[in-house]
């Protein structure tokens, strides 16, 4: 391939993406709206079985329907969006099969993630002691048996990366780097995904401590969708990262 039809490629694919206010837009939208929809569509559902009141904080059952709704509707919306536009999901990391290599990367991530992590928390600690306060509201706060801790265990660690990914690393991260240069794209892309994630605890507060793990979580994921071409490695340490905090929240 010529380095024209390259650049020529590239430009076609950006017009398809739209500018980066427009992906942005999406994105928010995407991820508000998915939310929104999915806690009608449980209301619904919990109507039909005549639910009673504080059915969706006791039953992980109805957890479970509310997060699958939310993370089919965001991947939903992101293949909807490239089909609209004549893009294929190659252009987000999705246009070939894992490979084992994607295993490799990926246990590099997970490790260079907590490194990371440990590294940047302990610098902001010492900046900013109140960081650590507060706590993240991840529902299932009632389970009864293993059945229910399965149920927890697919909606908070094995859906959100099939949501998330395609979403975050896949449509947001590509539409920025067809603009953006790798790093500016990549800080853009972790900031909005930790700014998400900054009303996930308990209370009216911000929750800090969540937004700066995801940050930072963003940015080793965004490197494994730039070096890898694909969104794999990122979904499987994203998966294991949440299996991680499964483990603390609920048996420690």
């Amino acid at each position: 391939m010529s380095g024209a039809s390259s650049k020529s490629e590239v430009a076609s694919e950006s017009s398809k993406f739209g500018s980066v206010p427009r992906v942005v837009l999406n994105v928010l939208l995407i991820f508000i709206g998915s939310q929104i929809i999915a806690s009608l569509l449980l209301a619904v559902v919990l109507g039909i079985f005549h639910a009673a009141p504080g059915a969706l904080d006791n039953s992980p059952a109805a957890q479970f329907f509310y997060v699958f709704a939310a993370e089919a509707l965001a991947a939903g919306s992101v293949y909807y969006i490239l089909k609209r536009r004549g893009l294929s999901l190659a252009a987000i990391g999705l246009g070939r099969r894992p490979k084992l290599h994607d295993l490799g990367y990926a246990a590099a991530g997970f490790v260079a993630f907590y490194i990371l992590l440990v590294g940047v928390s302990i610098i902001v600690g010492l900046l900013y002691p109140d960081i650590s306060k507060g706590s993240q509201d991840i529902g299932f706060n009632h389970l009864n048996g293993p059945l229910d801790s399965v149920i927890a265990f697919a909606a908070l660690v094995l859906l959100p990366p099939l949501g998330e990914e395609p979403l975050v690393r896949g449509y947001l991260y590509t539409g920025l780097r067809l603009r953006y240069k790798f790093v500016p794209a990549m800080i853009v892309t972790s900031l909005l995904f930790g700014a998400a994630h900054l009303l996930t605890g308990f209370g009216p507060g911000l929750l800090w401590a969540a937004g700066l793990n995801t940050f930072v979580l963003s940015l080793v994921l965004v490197f494994l969708r730039e070096r890898t071409g694909a969104l794999y490695a990122g979904m499987l340490v994203h998966a294991l990262n949440n299996a991680v905090a499964f483990g603390f929240h609920f048996h420690l």
